[in-house]
């Protein structure tokens, strides 16, 4: 297929080149020779006349026209992949589907395990690529179509983009059931004067939506841990005086088999909210769409379409007998 005398062979390979910054790695994503890429190469730079990349010391770097091609030759190639990919129907039992999905260790854990037990049942050839929540680098992937799906919060969400809520929790305090400076109810004198084990995500150490709240009621906690899950909260607070702040749906988890007591927090703080969101160029791909609603119906199944709220809290400390 030819595009005014470009050949969309050769987007493909612009598409790789302005990603990658490369020739030798553009090569390697498309499985083609290095003298084929950069054969590729000139005849871009011959089509737009422009050199698309130079070199600045050790590195190559776009040139402006570079810089304004690499999003849209991107869209316009997932737009005609969409396009092309379109069939009739979708059958999950006999599908060979491959989907990428970002989700923290706490939302696998709360929601996405059970999904994965449902689409073994329904689609035994379907196959799943459960990547690390990195802040920094999983809403580029998305806007890129190098996923087809990530779970975030709300201040993680791309503007561009469709979502639907998947869950939402409560949070609640975790300490250590021999912690005597905890008594039956929490304060916020306590609180604060606890040391306390927080989430931060990704190399960039993004805080977590709890420590994001705080932070702007202006709450200031004396922060003694960091980790890049809440998954090990509830294990860093053991046989100690520190306390964590966590979803309660991952707390409740955790009491089943740690030594923890679970605790309203003594501040309100609002819900997290956990939405799934896809790409805007698969909002109608049959594959895409199954999924969602996979997804969808496992958390009306296994009750997770409310936050378990404090009553649960209160179950759980009781069967604990605090």
């Amino acid at each position: 297929m030819r595009l005014r005398r470009l050949d969309l062979n050769l987007l493909v390979a612009l598409d790789a080149l302005l990603s990658t910054l490369s020739v030798t790695a553009a090569a390697q994503r498309l499985h083609v020779t290095q003298p084929s890429m950069s054969g590729s190469l000139a005849r871009l730079r011959e089509h737009f006349g422009d050199p698309l990349m130079v070199q600045v010391g050790r590195r190559l770097t776009l040139t402006p026209l570079g810089e304004s091609l690499l999003h849209p030759v991107r869209q316009t190639l997932l737009q005609v992949e969409a396009t092309i990919a379109m069939r009739p129907g979708f059958d999950p039992a006999t599908s060979t589907r491959h989907f990428a999905i970002c989700a923290s260790e706490a939302t696998v854990l709360a929601l996405f395990a059970e999904v994965l037990r449902d689409v073994e049942r329904q689609a035994p050839g379907i196959t799943i690529e459960l990547l690390p929540a990195e802040p920094a680098l999983m809403g580029q992937m998305l806007d890129r179509g190098d996923l087809d799906f990530h779970f975030a919060g709300e201040n993680l969400l791309l503007p561009d983009h469709p979502r639907t809520l998947a869950f939402s929790d409560e949070f609640v305090c975790v300490v250590w059931t021999g912690n005597e400076r905890v008594r039956k109810n929490l304060t916020l004198k306590t609180y604060l004067s606890l040391g306390h084990a927080i989430t931060r995500y990704g190399l960039d150490r993004r805080p977590g939506f709890e420590q994001f709240t705080l932070e702007r009621l202006g709450i200031e906690r004396r922060v003694e841990v960091t980790c890049t899950t809440p998954a090990l909260l509830g294990p860093l607070v053991v046989g100690t005086h520190r306390i964590a702040t966590m979803p309660s749906r991952l707390a409740l988890e955790q009491a089943r088999v740690l030594p923890i007591r679970l605790l309203p927090p003594p501040l309100a703080l609002p819900p997290l909210e956990i939405h799934l969101q896809w790409h805007r160029s698969r909002d109608q791909d049959a594959g895409t769409l199954w999924l969602r609603e996979c997804v969808l119906a496992t958390v009306a199944r296994i009750g997770l379409s409310q936050a378990p709220g404090r009553r649960a809290t209160k179950q759980a400390l009781e069967s604990r007998g605090s």
